[in-house]
């Protein structure tokens, strides 16, 4: 018997009102690896990987169907745990998003709320998690200052460490380098490739190189749909479907 998937969508299909954003998808994501979905704007890409987490639910007009797989259970089943789901889903969104708090608050934010309460070993998983984001070296002496004085990229990467906290199966990433420098965005990508042997990642992307560099797996989709997904290296050295070349060689964007 197959091994299930820590993530696996079935005839996954989502509606915004009268706009069919995704139609009858489904989908394995490998495990500890980097999944890249890749596709023209409004293809439906931030849609599929919003549905993951439920984040899908905070919209008005939001139709689903079809099932959404995390470690076998359906995600979308009226007895769903959405709160322990979003702790198993580390999400990384196109801005970062720090609380309105100090550095250390925001990265013990988290576990505070699942029970943590001794200093001691708040104080531990604090430096652990920034040390993980690679940033721990840059705020070690400014732990209690406010988050919204870091840099955006120094944001980012404090976001990552917030998620990381509470132990995620799976990150999840929006275009997360897309409001940062190429210098904050090398370092989230070089944190991603090291964390992959940890948590299966899955990350949106509209930039080509960026899908080349970081994945291992690529979901190529068009208006709603997969066209191909598969391996990183088979996809973009011999694609299965005319529509993929074109994509590659920029015929379609």
């Amino acid at each position: 018997m197959e091994k299930s998937a820590h993530l696996e969508a079935k005839n996954l299909s989502v509606s915004y009102g009268a706009n069919q954003a995704i139609s009858g998808l489904s989908l394995r994501i490998p495990d500890n690896s980097i999944t890249v979905i890749i596709g023209p704007s409004g293809c439906g890409k931030t849609t599929l990987l919003k549905s993951f987490n439920r984040l899908l639910d905070l919209g008005d007009n939001v139709q689903v169907t079809g099932e959404v797989l995390v470690d076998g259970e359906n995600i979308y089943s009226p007895t769903a745990d959405v709160p322990g789901l979003r702790k198993r889903m580390g999400l990384l969104a196109q801005r970062p998003c720090p609380l309105p708090m100090s550095i250390y608050d925001n990265v013990a934010f988290g576990p505070r709320l699942h029970g943590l309460r001794s200093k001691k070993d708040i104080d531990l998983l604090v430096r652990r998690e920034l040390a993980e984001a690679s940033l721990w070296d840059e705020v070690k002496d400014r732990l209690h200052e406010p988050a919204t004085r870091l840099s955006v990229g120094q944001q980012q990467r404090l976001c990552l460490a917030r998620g990381l906290a509470v132990r995620p199966e799976v990150i999840l990433g929006d275009e997360p380098t897309s409001a940062l420098d190429p210098v904050s965005s090398k370092k989230i990508e070089e944190k991603f490739l090291a964390l992959r042997s940890i948590y299966t990642i899955v990350l949106v992307t509209h930039i080509l190189r960026q899908a080349k560099r970081l994945a291992d797996y690529i979901v190529f989709m068009f208006n709603g749909r997969i066209v191909e997904h598969g391996p990183a290296k088979e996809f973009f050295e011999n694609p299965k479907e005319d529509l993929s070349r074109e994509y590659i060689s920029g015929v379609i964007s």
